[in-house]
């Protein structure tokens, strides 16, 4: 399994035990962003209910398999593939959905039968990983196995969480994810934790959340500095017309393309308004990201 891990440092899941607290509109948009920047990105999309395929639009024009190809992949050792070419320059997608319900049931009868299903993925994916800067993993809240699976081909973890108890409950039933695939997967790591929807005003909220957050991942739990702000209007916009944030936001008069100011390594010049506002947040994560596992790499490479 080393062997394997060794072709997957630069694969990052998007996870939380948890639904609704955007890990889709964040997987989503920081590969999008990335793709935008110039780096060649991967998006696996392993959640059966597909909202990775609304927010790009692929679903909306039937172009999904609905996640039959991930299936076959690892009930029928077919070679992994990306479905989907160019969903946006230098971006595909393997893309999820309702096949993917069939999936957690098939895993379970492996195991009952003593069988390993950790590695299935990780050998999949490290085919073909390094065809790609990037691979981002956007995944299910409610179906444990499939996370599973995820985690073990997994280097570096992104966990979106929005204030408030039941969301840090998710926060406890990742942590029993890692832990279950650590002998597997000794490689994964917490990249950090990322505040989501949250009022920028709400100073109070987010230190306790932020207190919370390290309670919850047991006192290892680095936090963003950027947080991804309260605003409805353009994330509905997005998932019902198929845009990233970046792409409702850019529809404004004048506005300045996201992927310029990331690419140079500045905050964009920005017009007033909710999608600009957010995206902006967005543009400011995905470069906080990237700068992070660069610094971790680095030190990585220092230390050994």
């Amino acid at each position: 399994m080393i062997d394997v891990l060794d072709n997957l440092g630069r694969v990052i899941t998007v996870a939380n035990g948890k639904g609704g607290v955007g890990k889709s509109t964040t997987a989503c948009n920081l590969a999008g962003l990335a793709a935008a920047a110039g780096w060649r990105v991967l998006l696996i999309d392993f959640d059966p209910q597909g909202n990775a395929g609304h927010i790009l639009g692929y679903r909306w024009a039937g172009e999904s398999d609905e996640g039959q190809h991930l299936v076959d992949v690892l009930m029928h050792s077919e070679p992994l593939t990306p479905l989907l070419r160019d969903v946006r320059p230098n971006l595909d997608v393997v893309p999820g959905g309702e096949a993917l319900d069939s999936l957690e049931d098939l895993l379970a009868g492996h195991l009952k039968r003593g069988k390993a299903v950790d590695d299935l993925f990780a050998r999949a994916l490290s085919q073909v990983a390094d065809s790609y800067d990037l691979v981002f993993i956007d995944t299910p809240p409610t179906r444990p196995l499939l996370l599973r699976l995820a985690l073990a081909a997994t280097r570096w973890i992104i966990v979106p969480t929005r204030p408030g108890r039941t969301s840090i409950e998710g926060l406890r039933a990742l942590a029993h994810g890692m832990v279950a695939v650590r002998d597997s997967n000794p490689r994964l790591e917490l990249l950090g934790a990322l505040l989501y929807d949250v009022d920028t005003s709400a100073h109070v909220i987010r230190k306790n959340a932020i207190d919370d957050i390290t309670s919850a991942l047991g006192g290892v739990a680095p936090v963003f500095e950027c947080v991804i702000r309260h605003a409805i209007a353009p994330v509905c916009e997005s998932e019902e017309k198929g845009l990233l944030l970046y792409e409702v936001a850019e529809r404004v008069e004048s506005a300045e393309p996201y992927w310029v100011a990331l690419k140079e390594g500045r905050r964009p010049e920005r017009v007033s308004g909710s999608a600009p506002a957010l995206a902006d947040d967005f543009v400011l994560l995905t470069d906080e990201v990237l700068r992070t596992i660069d610094a971790r790499e680095k030190a990585l490479e220092v230390s050994a």
